[in-house]
């Protein structure tokens, strides 16, 4: 009879980070006592020997549940999926669970899916994007469970905010275009009702366009994000048939803007010869297609990481949450260049 191996414990997660037992006690009980470092290195010991504390055991002992919620819009985006891996694969790693509900995409519609989790025992949340609904501020203000929001920065006094700011980020990818000469751009928006990510999008692409003068340039589509892969081909036909003189799209997601690259194909324009295109998110994706996708790249992980560590320190040392502006970042790869209007017109001529 083959023996079975031994489940890690304590000591094995000490002896495998290098520290004492008493630091790793901390480091799953009280989190804010261990430096990050020695912290870290606790988690990654915990990860890599499959060790997690006895959560009954825990819970019984401190008459704590040792849940965290998470409301987010959907899982079926990589973005989502991402921040909510790295903020789940924090928090187990610490003892807790983490019990996520989906919610579509209209943040004035999230106060029941609240509910429910703080019923289910939940000690803190997540949400992704601001809190749109008085009632649910009402209902988070009576409470005081800790509770931060993602994906969108922004200065409540009320609930920290733990993101980046998407007008900035949009700004920086439509300043680039106007450098490269482009003047009649469109956008291809996801739905806009009650989603404070798309709305900022949108104000950062129509402000920048009318701060150089280019208000006769500006095209906004509307898009849901039911069948995404074929709602960037649909924006590309209406722009190719009613807006001839675009000659760049902004697409406030990699998932339409390799779908309206695709669709460009099939109505014989060639990316970025004849039209650049932006993405936002940058997808694990967005390299192996050809040409690989210029997008905005957005610190998924790194925003679910913050906000697990934060909800932590809250729980376990009182510590205030704190909000954090995170950066994103323009990544230019080959899907723009400047368009043939004005290639043409600083190209030499031929003698």
């Amino acid at each position: 009879m083959k023996s079975q191996k031994a489940k890690a414990n304590v000591f094995d997660v000490a002896k495998a980070a290098g520290v004492s037992v008493a630091t790793v006690s901390r480091a799953f009980n009280i989190p804010d006592r261990v430096g990050a470092e020695a912290r870290e290195k606790v988690f990654n010991a915990a990860m890599q020997l499959g060790y997690s504390p006895n959560p009954a055991a825990k819970a019984l002992r401190l008459q704590k549940s040792f849940i965290i919620g998470a409301v987010i819009p959907s899982l079926d985006y990589s973005m989502f999926a991402r921040m909510t891996h790295a903020f789940e694969e924090q928090l187990t790693a610490a003892g807790y669970s983490v019990f996520v509900v989906t919610n579509g995409f209209d943040n004035r519609n999230m106060l029941d899916a609240v509910k429910k989790i703080v019923e289910r025992g939940a000690e803190a949340l997540l949400l992704v994007g601001k809190i749109e609904d008085p009632r649910l501020r009402s209902y988070l203000e009576e409470t005081q469970i800790p509770c931060v929001t993602t994906y969108s920065y922004n200065e409540d006094p009320i609930v920290p905010s733990i993101g980046f700011d998407n007008y900035a980020a949009t700004k920086q990818a439509v300043e680039f275009l106007i450098r490269l000469g482009h003047r009649n751009m469109a956008m291809v928006a996801g739905p806009l009702q009650g989603n404070d990510r798309q709305q900022a999008r949108m104000r950062g692409f129509e402000e920048t366009m009318r701060a150089h003068g280019l208000n006769d340039g500006i095209h906004i589509i509307e898009k849901s994000y039911g069948a995404a892969m074929m709602q960037g081909a649909d924006a590309m036909r209406q722009i190719y048939y009613e807006f001839p003189d675009v000659t760049a799209v902004v697409c406030n997601a990699d998932v339409f803007a390799l779908s309206a690259i695709a669709e460009c194909r099939r109505l014989g324009l060639r990316v970025p010869e004849d039209i650049s295109v932006v993405g936002f998110d940058d997808d694990d994706y967005t390299t192996i297609f050809s040409p690989a996708l210029t997008t905005i790249a957005v610190p998924a992980a790194e925003m679910g990481r913050h906000a697990a560590r934060s909800l932590m320190g809250a729980l376990t040392a009182g510590r205030r949450v704190m909000s954090a502006r995170l950066d994103t970042q323009l990544v230019v790869r080959e899907s723009t260049s400047v368009p043939r209007i004005a290639a043409a017109k600083i190209s030499p001529e031929v003698a």
